[in-house]
């Protein structure tokens, strides 16, 4: 399975270590892919543009939104909690379980 994330620009090195190598090599293989997507509204409305356009194209698309910024107060409207240092975690889990 390929698995694929992304953010705004001040996350750049966090995604570093999970950009290319194995997971890129077997995206036409699979014909699917799961989007592990911070809870920030433009990576949410981007990715989930992205996941739209790659379902039109043939691929099986699944995506998990990660929030888990215990550092903001209770989330009072539908945006909530941010995913920043839980996104790490579950690419490192999500990368052991792919292979």
């Amino acid at each position: 399975m390929l698995f694929n994330t992304g953010g705004g620009s001040g996350h750049e090195p966090a995604h570093a270590g999970f950009v290319g190598g194995r997971n890129a090599e077997y995206s036409n293989l699979w014909r699917c892919c799961l989007l592990i997507v911070k809870k920030y509204t433009g990576d949410r409305l981007n990715f989930g543009l992205a996941a739209e356009q790659a379902k039109s194209e043939g691929y099986k698309v699944e995506i998990v939104i990660v929030g888990d910024d215990c550092a903001l107060p209770p989330p009072r409207g539908i945006a909530g909690r941010r995913g920043l240092a839980g996104t790490i975690l579950v690419l490192k889990d999500m990368d052991e379980m792919a292979w």
